[in-house]
């Protein structure tokens, strides 16, 4: 994959990241806490995806994708063992969000997860943006 190539799926990949977390919010404001979960889950996904991409790695699997970025980030400080457990964590409200049922998310839990994962998407796009991979 070259440069260019891995520039545009960044590019790709941070439009589609910015889409998922303008509907987490917009779920939010519904109520929709379950959905507001499972799209702020996507938004992360995507822009860690984005971050694999400088790399020339895509996760295969959503469940590969905490250990991929811990190979690939955590020495360089980029990501440090929270951030690395966020995404977990993140990945399993989206589990629950969309699959269990009986599990309904609150506001507290929406709240509490945007305010963890925004900022940590912000930083990574900051990031992005510092080594040229991006512009905005």
């Amino acid at each position: 994959m070259s440069d260019d190539d891995r520039r545009a799926g960044v590019a790709l990949e941070l439009r589609h990241a910015a889409s998922a977390l303008a509907a987490a919010h917009l779920l939010r404001e519904a109520g929709l806490y379950n959905d507001a979960l499972s799209r702020l889950y996507y938004a992360l996904f995507r822009t860690m995806t984005a971050l694999l991409l400088t790399e020339g790695v895509e996760a295969r699997r959503h469940r590969s994708l905490p250990g991929l970025l811990g190979t690939k980030f955590a020495a360089s400080g980029l990501l440090g063992a929270s951030d690395i457990a966020l995404v977990s964590r993140s990945a399993t409200y989206r589990d629950l969000a969309d699959y269990e049922r009986t599990w309904e998310a609150t506001l507290s839990v929406a709240d509490a997860a945007l305010q963890e994962i925004e900022p940590m998407m912000a930083r990574v796009r900051a990031h992005l943006v510092a080594e040229g991979w991006t512009e905005s």
